[in-house]
Order: structure tokens, then C-alpha cells, then sequence
């Protein structure tokens, strides 16, 4: 019952935001909705499955596409970036935090929540900027600044971005929480028995952990996905969220199925991020 409501209501809210830049008014200077107009985009959108248009959609004026034939290349890119990212995010910031737990090098972590506090489009503009510079400089190109074509997509700058600020915010949670491990009781016995920190970092501080890095996936999750859409912008990336602002007029029925289409993409990072903490969870346990 609980899982239906849950759809029903992510369902009501795609729904309703999708129709917000059709259903707001402003009469007199006072701000209103139009629920007449939210009721006939809800309905219409309906009525498109029986016609077989509700997956049609403009680029331009060079003609109507299925959605259903275009969405998967993009789709399986976004994927593809928020998979690797997430995967990378995770195991670096298990390494990274244990390490600061114990770093007296105050000055790394500064510099760790400099860059947290720096805005997306700022890094991103460092980043290309930073892969100029050495072109120029040495004629070696590292990576692309962006993507010329769908067959032909910026990665390794892409990739930086997305996973940077998610770990960060990681490094900084799990810190706190490999401290606070590290003073039970159960840790300091294991030292006074003469125990290897290896084996006591291995098998009692990572799998104590690791359920507080559960807790905060959709957190992690809910940062990677935000920046997704900054990413696939300003990098040209052709992903989903090119759908949603790459067309040349807005059209209710694709920023509905996209947005529907980002919810199955948030839950297939969330449970693929789950089965990686699950075999962390198997490995660091009974190793």
C-alpha cells in the first residue's frame, strides 16, 4: 500500500510540474495557478496514448520523432556517466575518509571543503580552462572540453565533475563517522590485543561504517543527479536532460516521459550503488 501511494505520488508530481510553465498566472501582480489548465494537460496527455502520439515529439521544424526509438542512446548515457560516477564515488571516499580520520594534515581537509564549496559551473569552467592551458602549453590534449557530436561525448571532464562534489560530501560525513568508530570500545580492545590496523580498518571500522553510507545514498544520489543536469549543458552531452532542454519549444508530453524516465534512472543508480555496498557489506565482513 505504501509502494502505491509512493508511485501515486511521484506520479501527481510530475504531472503537475510539468504543467507549471502553462498553469501559472499573474493577474494584477498577484501570482495564481490554473487548475483548469493543469486538468487539461493531464487529460490530453492521456488521451495520447489511444491516438499513439503520447511519445511523439519536435525538434525545430524538421518534423515529429518517437521518443520511443531516440530515448534509449540517451538514457543509457546518462546511465552510463552516473554508474561510473557513483562507483567511483564510493570507494574513493571509503579510502579518502578513512585516511583523514586518522590525518593530523589539516591542511588537505581544508583544501577538501574548499572545493566543496564551489559551485558546478565554476568547476566545470576550471576544468576546461585547466585542459586549454596544457594544450596550448605542451600540445598534449587530455581530455575534451565538450562534445562535438552524440557518437563522439566528452568523458573524462564529465566524469570529474560528477563524481567530485558527491565525494566530497562523502569524505567529509564518513570522516566524522570513522572517527567516532574508531573511539568504541570494541575498536580500542582490538588495538590493546595488538591486532594489525590493516585487519581492524578492514574488518570492524569499514563494515561500521558502511551502513551510515546507506543511510546517505539518496543524498549522494539526489547531488549526482542535480548535477547531472549541469553537466550534460554546459558539456554538451547527449543525455536525458538533453531532451528536457534542447528542443526549440516546450512540449508537455516529452518533459513528462523524461521526467518519468529520470525517476527510473535515479532508481536504477540507487539499487546498482546498493549491490556494490551489499558486496562491500560481504567482502569487509567475512573476508
Amino acid at each position: 500500500m505504501r509502494t502505491t501511494l509512493s508511485i501515486a505520488g511521484v506520479a501527481a508530481f510530475i504531472f503537475l510540474l510539468a504543467t507549471i510553465p502553462f498553469s501559472i498566472t499573474i493577474t494584477e501582480g498577484n501570482l495564481g495557478i490554473d487548475f483548469q489548465v493543469i486538468l487539461f494537460y493531464v487529460k490530453d496527455y492521456f488521451a495520447s496514448i489511444g491516438n499513439g502520439e503520447i511519445f511523439h515529439y519536435q525538434v525545430g521544424k524538421s518534423g515529429t520523432y518517437n521518443l520511443l526509438a531516440d530515448l534509449p542512446p540517451y538514457f543509457l548515457t546518462s546511465l552510463q556517466y552516473l554508474t561510473l560516477s557513483g562507483f567511483i564515488t564510493i570507494c574513493m571516499s571509503m579510502l579518502v575518509s578513512a585516511w583523514s580520520s586518522k590525518s593530523k594534515r589539516e591542511w588537505v581537509k581544508d583544501i577538501i571543503g574548499f572545493l566543496g564549496t564551489l559551485p558546478d559551473f565554476i568547476l566545470i569552467l576550471f576544468l576546461q580552462l585547466g585542459v586549454v592551458f596544457i594544450y596550448q602549453s605542451t600540445g598534449f590534449k587530455i581530455a575534451k572540453v565538450a562534445s562535438r557530436s552524440a557518437d563522439e561525448n566528452a568523458f573524462l571532464l564529465p566524469l570529474i565533475t560528477l563524481t567530485l562534489i558527491p565525494t566530497i560530501y562523502l569524505i567529509r560525513t564518513l570522516s566524522e563517522r570513522t572517527y567516532d568508530v574508531l573511539a568504541e570500545d570494541y575498536i580500542l580492545s582490538a588495538k590493546a590485543k595488538g591486532l594489525k590496523k590493516r585487519h581492524i580498518y578492514m574488518h570492524h571500522v569499514i563494515r561500521n561504517v558502511l551502513p551510515y553510507l546507506k543511510a546517505d545514498l539518496h543524498k549522494v544520489i539526489a547531488i549526482m543527479m542535480s548535477n547531472l543536469f549541469i553537466v550534460e549543458y554546459l558539456f554538451n552531452v547527449r543525455g536525458l536532460t538533453t531532451l528536457l532542454f534542447g528542443g526549440t519549444m516546450y512540449q508537455y508530453n516529452l518533459v513528462v516521459n523524461t521526467l518519468f524516465s529520470l525517476v527510473l534512472l535515479y532508481l536504477l543508480i540507487y539499487w546498482l550503488l546498493r549491490l556494490l555496498i551489499l558486496i562491500m557489506e560481504r567482502v569487509f565482513a567475512h573476508g
